[in-house]
């Protein structure tokens, strides 16, 4: 990672973790140029947590009871996949001017070329190994696979994957090692749906609901099954369960966090607010000219919640892009994985207070705009609702799917 010297770092590091006390030498600055490193940081992780209750108050409180994440097994989960979200690489880089190719950095499925290249190095027959490498989908009426991306001088970029594509058949020297040559034996759909099944991940909530002002906080006070049996309501008086065992169960496919490198200021996309109704932008009005974007694919292959506020059983819910177009938001090929991507942001003086007078008689008083933060979200992707009910009865409605889905969500939060 550009700006990083590494060698002090990794001195500093290994002097800390050893608990041992040795005198360093001060490099000066052609030493230290000499040690910058460029190939970032990677971060290979494993994880599972669990959060028994989250509280936020306004003058009531909204409550989340029993938040669990971890792999398909975890909790309430039934896959065998494991107990920790795991398998997942992050590598951290700061794009640099392009002279060495320091801003050309991995996104999306652009390092799926590499993986299938291994396949044609084996003389593998099926030719989707081909083409993949090169770029091409065959398979999905040849969209084309994500490619490198050229980035900004100064850009942070995090790009997450799974660590070993090869990890559920037991990580990738094991299958390389298989006396049945599976480089060379193995065809594409196969080897396609190991890669999509190498991350999973399980993440449950117990219940989401509203309390009153005088809650016990960390008292897990919720219904966590109100009604679906009893009727009768079972939480914390002043309490309402809106939202009941919630699991979300799928697999992750690459994410990519990019946060630019183009200085504090504001309205320098042409966002700025006119205030004084001269015809151009204020300067330092509008959109923060450095923002947060945020890409991610993934699978859904079983969600499950009550909705208990309206009586509402779901079941056996999927979120994915495996029918019809099959493309991501990118027009590339999105591997089954349904993708959405998030711009965020700060708003400097563009929001309108509500209750103010502005621009009420001719006035203009910037005291009457705030400041707040942008949400922007797209999705595409099929959704599968395989079971709906009403109440504790267990009687399906029957089954929606919904084919082609794209959404353009915009918000401004503020404390207006």
């Amino acid at each position: 990672m550009k700006g990083f010297k590494k060698l002090a770092l990794a001195s500093a590091i290994t002097a800390a973790s050893a608990g041992v006390h040795a005198d360093l030498e001060v490099l000066d600055d052609p030493e230290m140029q000499s040690v910058v490193g460029q190939a970032g940081l990677t971060i290979d992780i494993e994880a599972q947590w669990e959060i028994g209750e989250f509280a936020y108050q306004d003058a009531g409180f909204l409550i989340l009871q029993g938040l669990r994440m971890g792999g398909n097994s975890f909790g309430n989960g039934t896959g065998t996949a494991g107990s920790y979200l795991d398998n997942l690489r992050l590598e951290i880089d700061i794009a640099g001017d392009g002279t060495n190719g320091d801003n050309l950095l991995h996104y999306g499925f652009s390092q799926m070329r590499d993986h299938m290249q291994l396949y044609v190095d084996a003389a593998n027959p099926d030719t989707a190994f081909a083409s993949a490498a090169a770029g091409i989908d065959s398979t999905r009426d040849n969209l084309a696979i994500d490619d490198k991306r050229t980035y900004d001088d100064g850009d942070l970029v995090i790009h997450f994957d799974f660590t070993d594509g090869w990890a559920s058949e037991g990580g990738f020297a094991a299958y390389s090692a298989d006396v049945s040559d599976r480089f060379l034996n193995d065809d594409y759909d196969t080897v396609e749906l190991m890669f999509e099944h190498a991350v999973d991940f399980r993440f449950e909530i117990d219940a989401i609901g509203l309390a009153a002002s005088n809650y016990d906080i960390g008292s897990a006070g919720l219904d966590i099954d109100s009604n679906h049996s009893t009727g009768v309501h079972e939480g914390a008086p002043g309490t309402t369960t809106l939202i009941s065992q919630l699991g979300i169960q799928g697999y992750l496919g690459p994410e990519d966090l990019h946060i630019e490198n183009n200085g504090n200021g504001f309205g320098a996309d042409g966002s700025g607010v006119d205030h004084d109704g001269n015809g151009t932008p204020d300067i330092g009005t509008g959109n923060a000219d450095s923002k947060i974007y945020w890409s991610s694919y993934f699978m859904i292959t079983d969600l499950d919640m009550y909705i208990d506020i309206a009586g509402l059983q779901i079941s056996d819910m999927a979120i994915h892009n495996k029918r019809g177009d099959r493309s991501g938001l990118d027009g590339t090929s999105s591997f089954d994985f349904a993708h959405s991507i998030r711009e965020i942001y700060a708003v400097k003086d563009a929001v309108i207070k509500l209750g103010s007078d502005a621009g009420v008689n001719g006035s203009n008083n910037y005291d009457d705009y705030v400041d707040g933060i942008a949400i922007n979200t797209r999705f595409k992707g099929d959704i599968d609702i395989g079971h709906l009910s009403f109440g504790d009865t267990g009687d399906s409605i029957g089954q929606i799917f919904i084919t082609d889905m794209e959404s353009d969500t915009r918000w401004i939060i503020s404390a207006n």
